[in-house]
Protein backbone atom coordinates (compact mmCIF):
# COMPACT_ATOMS: atom_id res chain seq x y z
CA UNK A 1 0.00 0.00 0.00
CA UNK A 2 1.15 3.66 -1.06
CA UNK A 3 2.37 5.38 2.21
CA UNK A 4 0.57 8.66 1.37
CA UNK A 5 -2.78 6.40 1.75
CA UNK A 6 -2.22 4.85 5.64
CA UNK A 7 -4.04 3.84 7.01
CA UNK A 8 -6.94 2.41 5.11
CA UNK A 9 -10.11 2.26 6.41
CA UNK A 10 -9.69 -1.36 6.84
CA UNK A 11 -6.68 -0.39 9.72
CA UNK A 12 -8.73 2.38 11.14
CA UNK A 13 -11.15 -0.23 11.69
CA UNK A 14 -8.82 -2.93 13.43
CA UNK A 15 -6.93 0.04 15.72
CA UNK A 16 -10.02 0.88 17.26
CA UNK A 17 -11.41 -2.44 17.41
CA UNK A 18 -7.91 -3.19 19.17
CA UNK A 19 -7.79 0.09 21.55
CA UNK A 20 -11.38 -1.32 22.21
CA UNK A 21 -10.12 -4.90 23.31
CA UNK A 22 -7.28 -3.63 24.96
CA UNK A 23 -9.39 -1.40 27.42
CA UNK A 24 -11.84 -4.27 28.17
CA UNK A 25 -8.59 -6.05 29.73
CA UNK A 26 -6.71 -3.55 31.61
CA UNK A 27 -6.63 0.14 32.17
CA UNK A 28 -4.64 2.01 29.70
CA UNK A 29 -1.71 4.48 30.48
CA UNK A 30 -1.17 8.22 29.98
CA UNK A 31 1.47 9.34 27.34
CA UNK A 32 1.89 12.54 29.48
CA UNK A 33 0.38 12.35 32.61
CA UNK A 34 1.44 16.18 33.15
CA UNK A 35 -1.29 17.41 30.06
CA UNK A 36 -4.03 15.01 30.87
CA UNK A 37 -5.00 16.78 34.19
CA UNK A 38 -6.11 20.08 32.23
CA UNK A 39 -8.20 17.90 29.54
CA UNK A 40 -9.67 15.71 31.93
CA UNK A 41 -10.94 18.23 34.85
CA UNK A 42 -12.45 20.19 31.31
CA UNK A 43 -14.55 16.70 31.19
CA UNK A 44 -15.85 17.13 34.50
CA UNK A 45 -13.50 13.93 35.02
CA UNK A 46 -12.06 13.77 38.19
CA UNK A 47 -10.57 10.34 38.72
CA UNK A 48 -8.61 8.80 36.81
CA UNK A 49 -10.33 5.50 37.47
CA UNK A 50 -13.42 7.29 35.43
CA UNK A 51 -11.07 7.52 32.60
CA UNK A 52 -10.44 4.21 31.03
CA UNK A 53 -14.88 3.34 30.90
CA UNK A 54 -15.42 6.57 29.42
CA UNK A 55 -13.13 6.44 26.55
CA UNK A 56 -14.62 3.45 26.14
CA UNK A 57 -17.96 4.55 25.79
CA UNK A 58 -16.32 7.22 23.18
CA UNK A 59 -14.39 4.80 20.97
CA UNK A 60 -17.78 2.65 20.19
CA UNK A 61 -18.98 6.57 18.78
CA UNK A 62 -16.01 6.68 16.60
CA UNK A 63 -15.55 5.04 12.93
CA UNK A 64 -13.45 4.73 10.71
CA UNK A 65 -14.34 7.66 8.86
CA UNK A 66 -14.09 10.00 11.79
CA UNK A 67 -9.98 9.70 11.18
CA UNK A 68 -8.61 13.37 11.68
CA UNK A 69 -4.85 12.54 11.63
CA UNK A 70 -1.97 12.66 9.01
CA UNK A 71 -1.13 10.39 6.27
CA UNK A 72 0.31 8.47 7.17
CA UNK A 73 0.22 8.97 10.91
CA UNK A 74 2.48 10.87 12.91
CA UNK A 75 5.13 9.64 15.34
CA UNK A 76 4.70 10.16 18.93
CA UNK A 77 7.98 12.56 20.56
CA UNK A 78 6.56 11.08 23.72
CA UNK A 79 9.03 9.60 25.72
CA UNK A 80 6.34 6.98 26.62
CA UNK A 81 5.51 5.77 23.41
CA UNK A 82 8.19 7.33 21.25
CA UNK A 83 8.13 5.88 17.78
CA UNK A 84 4.60 4.59 17.57
CA UNK A 85 2.09 6.04 15.48
CA UNK A 86 -0.53 8.38 16.80
CA UNK A 87 -3.96 7.78 15.83
CA UNK A 88 -6.54 11.12 15.67
CA UNK A 89 -10.48 11.00 15.03
CA UNK A 90 -12.47 14.01 15.34
CA UNK A 91 -16.73 12.99 15.66
CA UNK A 92 -19.78 14.67 16.65
CA UNK A 93 -20.08 12.99 20.87
CA UNK A 94 -23.93 11.80 21.62
CA UNK A 95 -22.42 11.15 24.78
CA UNK A 96 -20.82 14.63 25.32
CA UNK A 97 -23.26 16.63 22.82
CA UNK A 98 -20.60 18.55 21.13
CA UNK A 99 -18.10 17.41 18.22
CA UNK A 100 -14.96 15.98 19.79
CA UNK A 101 -11.23 15.29 18.98
CA UNK A 102 -9.43 11.93 21.00
CA UNK A 103 -5.95 10.92 20.28
CA UNK A 104 -4.44 7.71 21.21
CA UNK A 105 -1.64 5.39 20.23
CA UNK A 106 -1.44 1.44 20.89
CA UNK A 107 1.73 0.05 22.08
CA UNK A 108 2.71 -3.74 22.99
CA UNK A 109 -0.82 -4.48 24.58
CA UNK A 110 -1.67 -1.54 26.23
CA UNK A 111 -3.70 1.67 24.87
CA UNK A 112 -2.26 5.11 25.28
CA UNK A 113 -4.25 8.01 25.82
CA UNK A 114 -2.45 10.93 24.13
CA UNK A 115 -5.22 13.53 24.14
CA UNK A 116 -9.29 14.46 24.14
CA UNK A 117 -10.85 17.54 23.93
CA UNK A 118 -12.98 19.63 22.37
CA UNK A 119 -12.74 19.14 18.66
CA UNK A 120 -10.79 22.41 17.31
CA UNK A 121 -10.23 22.56 14.08
CA UNK A 122 -7.14 23.77 12.26
CA UNK A 123 -7.82 27.45 10.63
CA UNK A 124 -7.35 27.53 7.46
CA UNK A 125 -4.83 30.56 6.19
Amino acid sequence: MNQSNRPSKHELFQKIKEAKNLLNKKDGLFADPGKVAGELNALGIGSSKEVWPFIKQLLSEISADHYSGSRPPMKSYEKSIEGRELFAFSWDSQQLGKRQYLKFALKGDRFYYVSLHEDRPLKKA
